[in-house]
């Protein structure tokens, strides 16, 4: 019998080292279009804004150029990280009295009333300005192509679609983009003319302004999305929703106006930090749900894990007790900065996680939502009624330099 370990099975999750450049990210085809872009002499901020513009293509089920993308940029050289806040806004008609004259408790998970102002193109070209090297030609260019040649849709893609087959096919646009002629079996041709047309005007705005230097060109295809044609097309397609009342699928209408896209800006802000067993962890401020992992990670600082060995039922058991507590304060204390004082001091603080770490119960599991002192009367878990079906997805880029992007 050999006396050393044998070598470990090959998965699909492989470890991947390289010494000019890493991508991962949720769908093989947007990976690609980011190494080509490292390849091009991009670097990681170049090629994760590549990336994540694909996946808004190719994984329609779990992200889209019409929503979020919260970003976390470190330099090379550099020891604090910056974030890019790609979270968008709710619309500034979308109150508490205004959703109770609708007759809901909750704001839906889905439907136009959803709709907060998109984010992603703001943050993806406020990402390349900061700390980018190309222009959005060479980054979102790609993709466009891709986008009008097609790509085959994957079985997750498909599963996704058929659950969803009934409230696609009362939306038009999208039903003739996904549904043409019914649910697409895996391998068929998914080409997507009508968004390589729309990103094909931010590139258009961008070299009309070439002259002016790269910044200029990035700020005039912003500039296309929130507070030109782009926002113009939105606008009427929302606006008749939000007039009339109702959405041609029975829910309720948008709130989403011309002036919330109008009045988006994308912010540069400091990323959150925690150090763990000498490790220093980042996350985005509370206006995502980024602060949980650093609550998990404070929760646990007082075990020692690796006794328990890696999945043990042990490990398991504490690991998720730890983030039901961390979960519960995100319930109690999480929200907008500007808006609500969310106390991440103490939430992070040493004493306060000993007293929290003190409910595990190692030989029971918690089955209710229990915040930390100091939380409001009658919190309850986000969507306790319904799930929004998709997800999100992820991509992370390193370069041969040591610049990193990461992006959800």
């Amino acid at each position: 019998m050999p006396s050393h370990d044998p070598e470990p099975a090959f998965t699909t999750r492989p470890t991947i080292m390289a010494r000019r450049g890493v991508v991962t990210s949720g769908h093989y085809l947007a990976s690609q279009v980011g190494l080509e872009v490292l390849a091009r002499g991009g670097n990681a901020i170049d090629a994760g804004v590549a990336t994540a513009f694909a996946l808004t293509l190719v994984k329609p089920h779990e992200c889209g150029i019409g929503g979020e993308c919260p970003i976390i940029i470190k330099r090379a050289g550099t020891a604090q990280p910056f974030v890019i806040s790609g979270q968008g806004r709710a619309p500034r008609s979308l109150t508490i009295e205004r959703v109770r004259e609708l007759g809901l408790r909750d704001i839906p998970g889905t439907g136009l009333i959803a709709a907060a102002t998109p984010a992603t193109v703001g943050a993806l070209t406020t990402a390349l300005i900061e700390a980018g090297t190309l222009r959005l030609a060479e980054t979102l260019g790609p993709v466009v192509d891709l986008a009008r040649d097609g790509y085959a849709v994957y079985p997750a893609m498909r599963t996704s679609i058929a659950s969803v087959q009934a409230r696609i096919a009362r939306w038009p646009s999208t039903a003739e983009i996904y549904l043409d002629g019914g649910v697409p079996e895996v391998g068929r041709i998914i080409r997507n003319t009508a968004w390589a047309d729309a990103m094909t005007q931010l590139l258009d705005a961008e070299t009309r302004r070439r002259g002016d230097g790269r910044e200029a060109g990035l700020e005039a295809a912003r500039d296309t999305f929130y507070r030109g044609p782009i926002s113009d097309r939105i606008e009427a397609f929302v606006g008749p929703a939000r007039t009339e009342g109702r959405t041609p699928d029975g829910e309720p209408p948008a709130a989403l106006t011309l002036d919330d896209l109008a009045a988006h800006r994308t912010t540069v802000e400091t990323p959150l930090a925690f150090r763990y067993r000498g490790l220093d962890v980042f996350k985005c401020p509370p206006w995502s749900q980024g602060p949980v992992f650093l609550q998990q990670l404070a929760l646990l600082a007082g075990d020692d894990l690796g006794r328990l060995g890696h999945n043990s039922v042990e490990y398991i058991h504490i690991v998720t007790e730890a983030a039901k507590l961390a979960f519960a304060d995100r319930e109690a204390f999480y929200g907008d900065p500007e808006f609500v004082s969310v106390p991440m001091d103490r939430l992070l603080s040493p004493e306060y996680n000993r007293e929290r770490r003190a409910l595990i119960d190692a030989a029971h599991a918690s089955r209710e939502l229990r915040p930390g002192s100091g939380a409001p009367a009658g919190i309850r878990p986000a969507f306790e009624d319904e799930r929004a079906e998709g997800d999100t997805t992820h991509v992370d880029v390193i370069d041969a330099e040591g610049n990193l992007f990461t992006a959800t």
